[in-house]
This record gives C-alpha cells, structure tokens and sequence, in this order.
C-alpha cells in the first residue's frame, strides 16, 4: 500500500485537529461527512531548492559579497489566495503632472475630508487615509486671482452632505452602492483620467452622479417625465457663487463658443435658444451650463484656477441629484451638458466611464433620434459622443445603435432618415451610419489597416452584412442634399499636402468626415471575395479627404469631432509635410477650441516613427 505522507495544506479543520485531510476542494471528505464548513487557508510548501542553514556569528564574514534570491514567482505559484486589489497603493503613488497642466506635483493637499463611502465596491471600502493631490487646493498665485466669496466656499466649507430622499438637505455620500472601477491608468502607465484624479472633489461628484444615474437606468419604476419637476428659477442666493461679471462672460462664452459645438447638427439650434431659457427654471441646468463654459475658458488658458469650474460643477451636481428620480428634460439635458464637460477634462481612454450613466438614463427614458424637440438634439450630441467614444476604444456605442431610431431593423431606419429634407437629419444619418459600422467591425478597426475583423472569424453571413452596410454607406455620399456639398473643391497644391473642401456650414464639415472615416474602416475590412460595382475609391483617398476638410474649415464645433477622423487618416499617410501638417493642426485645435488633442498627436508620431527622412522632429 502507498504510504500516506504529511503534508501541510490540508484544510484548517483538519489541520486544527491534526487529522489527514484528502484535499478535495471545495469540501474535504471529513468535513463533508461531518458537515462543517470547510476552510481553506494559505498554503505553505517547503522548497528542497532553497536550504539556507542558519549561519553563527563566528561563521559571518563580514566582506563576503551575498546574494539576494528573487522567489516571488514561486511564492506566486504556490500561494492559494484571492487577488489584493492595488487601488490604494496606486493612489498614494505620487501623482505626475497631467496632460492639461492644471496639476503639478508640487501641488498642496487638503485635509482628507472625503467619505470613504465613495470608495465602496461590492461592500468593501478602500482605505479613507490614502492620500492625492487634490484640485481643490488653489497655489498662492492663482488664490489672488480668484473671487474671495466661491474660494471660501470651497476652501474653508467641507463637501456638504447630499441625501437624495431629503432635497433639502442633500448628501454627498451615496445611500447606494457603487459601481465605480477604481482603475486610474492603463496597464502600460500611458495615461491618468485627467482632473478625475483618486481624492480628488471631481472623482468624488462625478463617481456619486454616475453611480446615481446607473441605478436610476435599472430602475423598473414607471418612467415621470414631463412637468414630474417643480421647476425652481435660480434666486440671488443660489448664484452667489459668482459676481454679475462672471456670468456675463460665462454666458457670453456659451453662447460664442459652446453652443455652436453643440448645435453643429440642428438647425433649429436649441443649445443656443431652448436651453438657457430652461436653464432660468431650473438651477442644476443654470449651474451645468455655467460649469462647462468656465471648463472651457480653463483649458484654453492654463493660467486660470480651476477653483471656479469645480464650484459650479459642484452646485451642479447637489441640485441635480435630487430631480434624477423624475426624469425629467432639464435633468437629461444636465447630464448631456455634465458629459460634455467630462468629455473635455477626462482621459480620452476613459470616456467609457464618463458616458454610461448618461447612456443608461436615456435609455431608460426611451430617447431615440426621432421624438422631436429639445430631446431629439440632446440624443444626438450624445450620440455624437458616444460614436467618439467607440472609435477611440474600438468598441461598440453605450446606446446600441438598434435603438436610435424608432425602426424595427436596418433597412426601416435607413428609411425613416431618407424620408426627411432637412439636411441636419441627413447628418446625423451618417452618425447612425457610423454607430453601425463600429457595430459591425468591432475591434477591428484598432489593429491595422489590413486586419481582417474578428466578427468575421466564426461569422458565416459577415461579407452579406458588410456589403450592405457599405451600400448604405456610399448612398449616403451620392444622394447627400446641397446643403452637405462643398461649395470649394480644389486638388492639393505645392502650398498644402491636401485637397481645399470649403462647406458652407459645421454639419456639412463634420458629416462629411465621419463618412470618410466609415469609408476608410470598412474598406481597409473588405472581405476578399467581395467585388464591387463601381469600383470605389482607395482608402488613401477617403483619408486625403478628411484631413483637406479639418484644415479648410475652422469651425470649432466640427473641429471637436475631427479628432478621431485625422487619427484614422493619419495612419495612411507617409510624406513628413504630411505629417508635419496634421500635428500643426491638432496643436491649432487644442490652442484655439480647449479640446485636448496632444495625445493622438503623441500616438501618430509613435505610429509614423516620430522622425521625417530629414531626421527633423515631425
């Protein structure tokens, strides 16, 4: 008979009553017959490779050199325990500067006055002492800039408590689990969710509106839209966080700059007209509206405090709370407005995490592309994002795209679009467009210009739904009104690498773009055995076309959208002038609109190789 040998790494009942143990997992044979919960711990082995006598004092020589043996992998394969969640040694890590320059590492910290609730995932609390560089904190310079009344509000008031069942007395500190993915940066370091930074008052409020909105998405109660709000027009007292001046500049900033951003494919322009009058009814939109404008002003000017942006998208985000449950269209358009702000501040390769609340909300409500009015622009700018959204994470869109319109498949949606005249319906037609191509390749689209999509593998019917999905795509192009026609068409020239395209307006410019980058995705994943009538134009072409329209249309509203569009194109270029014109764009786009655009311009000279045949930095 085989002799039974000791071990170690029974179970802890057996060990305790030193009985041998059969191993069996998840029960052991005694502790199942004698039903007893049966408890593992850690598994401890000693190594025959590593016999390390103890030496005496007499035997240490004090010049012998030592060498220290790396076990960990050992250590790692044969201990039995469950993953240690990092997020706290992540987060003291002292934090670089981020990409927008508003923190650096010398930055004060304030007392740690946060709630550890926010740090709740799955009943486990991350530990309330790891501390950040906060935001929060002005530096002396920029303390003497600021108005005295919001810097003390700020300052020297803690976070006030927000209690989404008592509005009068909200709390910060959700009485609600949290959904919240605790991960900052990506496996490779490359990035740190821009302002959203872990202590931070930002990650705070933007983690307790996602997680608010989540659970108000899953929510089975009836959906209270409509006149369910009492609106509330802002008093003196509610906006005596700023002076008269600043709102002036404020709204003059909305209305100037924001507004035609958002209002680039509706005609009836209700970013500019619809929503500050709303906004005068209800304080969480007043305050919204307010918070992005003064966002942006900061991420063009890099001199100013961000103490300003925080207090109103702090205000924002008290009174928003409490009006969630209603669902109303000011509390939609609040967190259309608060995306776009997030959008502006976050980490491109985060925008995930700053877009599904708002997703969930507005399918929970049952917005789509189609029920008119105020809603319908509010779908679209989402849309817009979320599309932005899919082709930075090759993903599909947080809304799928068999909800954005009101028909039963593809073909009836295709047709709900072309039974429209106006040209800002036809735009957002190459939106949807756009949602099923990401729809259709997956992930494909990130991994070269010759991949073969994944979808493809184990999907037989694949070539049939790429044919016609590219049929719809290039009807787009041949049957798109004059209003989407450039009115200047002029091939490249010694002055410029790429093709003059003038439009007469932002939804031609930037409607334009996506169809090209919906053209440059789906034929570099054309099936092989796909040929096809007319024969199309190459992919190189499509790519010349998007970058000669961001570079002859200098509209800041279509300049937002061309971000992902000239990552796409750059990828097909090859001469340095070309190259050397697209990273002077994207730089002119950061300078002059605040969106950030340095790290696709950071990714395209690592994709290009970073140096022209000049040896001259690109």
């Amino acid at each position: 008979m085989k002799r039974w040998k000791r071990t170690r790494s029974g179970c802890l009942n057996c060990r305790r009553k030193k009985r041998k143990c059969d191993e069996g997992k998840p029960e052991c044979l005694r502790c199942r017959k004698r039903h007893e919960e049966c408890k593992w711990g850690m598994r401890v082995t000693f190594k025959s490779e590593n016999p390390q006598p103890v030496p005496t004092p007499s035997a240490v020589q004090p010049t012998r050199d030592f060498e220290i043996i790396d076990l960990t992998a050992d250590v790692v394969r044969d201990y039995h325990q469950s993953p240690v969640d990092d997020f706290s040694a992540t987060a003291a890590r002292g934090r670089k500067e981020n990409d927008s320059g508003l923190l650096t590492r010398g930055s004060p910290c304030l007392s740690q006055q946060h709630s550890p609730d926010l740090y709740f995932d799955q009943g486990l609390a991350q530990s309330p002492s790891v501390s950040a560089v906060s935001p929060t904190q002005p530096s002396p310079k920029d303390r003497s800039n600021t108005p005295n009344l919001w810097l003390q509000q700020i300052l020297h008031h803690p976070t006030p408590s927000i209690s989404v069942e008592n509005a009068a007395t909200p709390s910060l500190t959700p009485p609600f689990p949290t959904y919240w993915d605790p991960v900052y940066s990506s496996p490779d370091g490359r990035y740190e969710d821009g302002i959203f930074l872990p202590g931070s008052e930002y990650l705070e409020l933007h983690a307790t509106l996602r997680n608010r909105l989540i659970l108000e998405g899953r929510s089975s109660t009836p959906t209270q839209k409509g006149n369910s709000e009492h609106p509330s027009r802002p008093t003196e007292s509610a906006t005596a966080g700023i002076n008269k001046r600043e709102e002036y500049e404020l709204w003059k900033n909305w209305l100037d700059e924001i507004a035609p951003w958002l209002d680039k494919f509706d005609n009836q322009l209700h970013f500019q007209r619809t929503l500050p009058i709303l906004a005068q009814s209800h304080d969480h939109l007043w305050y919204s509206m307010l918070a992005l404008s003064a966002r942006q002003l900061e991420r063009k000017d890099n001199s100013l405090p961000i103490e300003r942006s925080l207090f109103l998208y702090h205000r924002a985000i008290h009174l928003l709370l409490p009006h969630i449950p209603t669902r109303s269209t000011a509390v939609i358009a609040s967190c259309v407005v608060l995306c776009v702000l997030e959008m502006l501040s976050c980490a491109p390769q985060a925008w995930e995490r700053h877009l599904d609340g708002c997703a969930s909300l507005i399918q929970a409500v049952g917005i789509n592309g189609f029920v008119g009015g105020i809603e319908q622009a509010l779908f679209w700018c989402f849309a817009r994002m979320d599309v932005c959204g899919g082709l930075i994470s090759s993903s599909k869109t947080l809304i799928p795209s068999n909800c954005w319109a009101p028909g039963v498949d593809l073909d009836a949606d295709i047709g709900q679009f072309r039974a429209s005249s106006a040209f800002d319906t036809y735009a957002n037609h190459v939106v949807y467009l756009c949602a099923q191509v990401l729809d259709l390749l997956g992930p494909s689209h990130s991994l070269g210009r010759a991949t073969i999509p994944r979808s493809a593998v184990h999907d037989c019917n694949f070539p049939d739904k790429w044919l016609k999905l590219w049929r719809f795509v290039d009807d787009w192009h041949s049957k798109r009104p004059e209003e989407m026609k450039p009115i200047v068409n002029i091939s490249s020239s010694p002055m410029s690498p790429f093709p003059t395209i003038l439009f007469t307006n932002a939804a031609a410019v930037s409607g334009n773009q996506l169809y090209h980058s919906a053209a440059v995705l789906m034929l570099q994943t054309k099936p092989a055995g796909i040929r096809l009538d007319p024969k199309p134009r190459s992919a190189l072409w499509h790519a010349r076309q998007i970058c000669g329209i961001s570079m002859s249309n200098d509209h800041h509203g279509a300049w937002t959208n061309s971000i992902q569009p000239l990552w796409i194109a750059g990828q097909w270029m090859s001469h340095p002038s070309e190259h050397r014109a697209i990273l002077e764009l994207l730089e002119r786009i950061e300078k002059e609109s605040g969106w950030a655009t340095k790290w696709r311009a950071d990714d395209l000279k690592e994709f290009w190789g970073d140096l022209d045949s000049d040896g001259q930095d690109c």
